[in-house]
């Protein structure tokens, strides 16, 4: 008689469960999905909480712990609820204890290796949508998916608020299908919206590329506002006075820098610059002040003064001739400038790299001595 009531009992047991499965409601359906995700192959693999407590107890993890998790705890923290509901899951992917108390990932299920095979899987799988309302819910996001295929996951992209520090939806989520399939049916749907709008759809390596290519074009641009504006502060740094400037011609073959200063120091006015080298038919020389140019040139008698037994034959630079060669000489002393930046810096690395060597030994293991100038 007894035997006949366990028997009894038992049958009524697995007409219960069948019977809980047909009576699964919308609490139940979200605490697996959650659940669910929790141990999932997407969030399991970079939850580092949850991973330390699956190694504990053969992956054994205590309900008890699991209602500490915010999204879980909003649905329930009654054990016995949770409990109840898992145990309609279908899936498979998840064990509930005999007591009720504990939940763990089904061996028979082992969570794969993530490697670079894997993550190309996942991106495959994963797509890009973009124009849903900003205080929309995750549930409401799920329930959306829900109407093409399976999601296994959704990333609600977010940003970081200036003033208030608070982190705000931006209207586009990363939405991960259980299948390359699932995610390509959704991709090839037409005219996908929410309520009224045009969902814009792409799959996630497509946005990503696009987001690199559009990050190197305003890194390019940006290095090159830089590089103008650096340019444009040398330029004023060497921002020359105009009015300054004498062309001269010559045909002395031995005439040097030396000698044209010299004869044109008796004039008066301050040189800045002579732009000439020994054998040249012709030269530049740049004075110090807005305009002295201008008053040696007037005090050179026909232009012209002897220098070196030869007569040197000057011009007053004006207008665009002397804008031309004003711009041609700042861009040369930038240039100087920039090369002297250069070699100091590499002299110093090269000067410290000397320092640190440690000098030869010799076949005893002394430093061989420093060589010695002679005297």
């Amino acid at each position: 008689m007894t035997e006949e009531k366990e028997i009894t009992s038992e049958s009524n047991g697995q007409e219960n469960k069948e019977s809980n499965v047909d009576e699964e409601t919308d609490l139940d359906s979200a605490i697996i999905r959650q659940v669910e995700y929790y141990f999932g192959d997407v969030n399991l693999p970079r939850d580092k909480f949850l991973r330390e407590q699956v190694k504990l107890d053969d992956g054994w993890v205590p309900l008890e712990i699991l209602i500490k998790f915010n999204r879980l705890a909003k649905l329930t923290t009654d054990t016995e609820v949770i409990a109840a509901s898992l145990l309609k899951s279908t899936s498979g992917l998840l064990e509930v204890s005999d007591d009720n108390k504990k939940i763990r990932r089904s061996p028979e299920m082992p969570l794969p290796e993530m490697n670079e095979e894997r993550r190309k899987e996942l991106l495959a799988r994963t797509i890009y949508a973009k124009g849903f309302p900003k205080d929309i819910s995750l549930d409401e996001l799920m329930k959306f998916f829900k109407q093409y295929d399976e999601v296994e996951n959704i990333v609600m992209r977010k940003y970081q608020d200036r003033q208030t520090k608070k982190r705000i939806f931006k209207g586009s989520v990363f939405a991960t299908f259980k299948t390359k399939e699932q995610a390509t049916k959704f991709m090839e749907a037409k005219d996908v919206k929410y309520n009224d709008t045009d969902l814009i759809i792409l799959w996630q390596e497509n946005y990503l590329q696009q987001k690199q290519e559009e990050y190197a074009t305003r890194k390019e641009k940006k290095e090159k506002k830089n590089k103008d504006k650096d340019a444009n502060e040398e330029k004023d740094d060497f921002k020359l006075p105009t009015g300054t400037v004498l062309h001269f011609t010559q045909s002395n073959e031995k005439m040097k820098r030396e000698d044209l200063k010299e004869s044109l120091d008796t004039l008066g006015e301050e040189i800045a610059f002579i732009d000439f080298k020994v054998g040249d038919p012709e030269g530049w020389i740049r004075f110090a002040k807005e305009n002295s140019a201008k008053q040696v040139a007037e005090k050179i008698p026909e232009g012209k003064l002897r220098i070196c037994d030869t007569d040197v034959v000057f011009k007053l630079l004006e207008g665009e001739e002397e804008k031309n060669y004003l711009e041609k000489t700042v861009e040369e002393m930038a240039k100087r400038r920039k090369n002297q930046k250069n070699f100091k810096q590499n002299r110093g690395k090269n000067f410290k790299g000397r320092q640190g060597r440690k000098r030869k030994q010799d076949d005893n293991g002394d430093a061989t001595p420093a060589k010695v100038k002679a005297s």
